[in-house]
C-alpha cells in the first residue's frame, strides 16, 4: 500500500507480509512503513496502517506483529492504534549510523 502526492510521487509504503505456513495463517507482519521526510506529521502512516489493517482482516489475518527500532518515535504512532509492546531485542541490526540498535517488538490482535 502507497500514498502518492497529486505530481505521482510517493510520499508513504508499507507492506503486509503474510505468514505461509499451515499453522500461521492467522498472523501477519507489518513491514517496511516508510513516510518522505517532507510528507511526515500529516497523518499518512496512521492512514496506512489502518488501511492494511483492514486488509488483513479482509484476508482471515486477526494476529498482526512488527518491530521498529526501540526509541523511535514510530512506537508512538504503533501504541496509539492499540499494538502491545512485547519487548526488545538488543543489537538487531545496523542503523544508517553504523552502530547496532536494539529492536522493538509489538502485536496487535485484531
Amino acid at each position: 500500500m502507497s500514498s502518492r502526492s497529486s505530481t505521482g510521487a510517493l510520499l508513504a509504503t508499507v507492506q503486509l507480509d503474510l505468514a505461509t505456513r499451515p499453522n500461521s495463517l492467522l498472523r501477519a507482519e507489518v513491514s517496511k512503513l516508510l513516510v518522505h521526510r517532507q510528507a511526515r506529521r500529516q497523518g499518512l502512516a496512521r492512514q496506512l496502517l489502518l488501511a492494511l489493517e483492514g486488509h488483513a482482516r479482509a484476508l482471515g489475518r486477526t494476529t498482526l506483529v512488527l518491530d521498529t527500532r526501540q526509541g523511535d518515535i514510530a512506537e508512538q504512532l504503533y501504541q496509539s492504534l492499540g499494538y502491545v509492546f512485547v519487548g526488545a531485542i538488543p543489537a538487531y541490526f545496523i542503523n544508517f549510523d553504523g552502530r547496532p540498535h536494539a529492536t522493538a517488538v509489538y502485536y496487535k490482535l485484531m
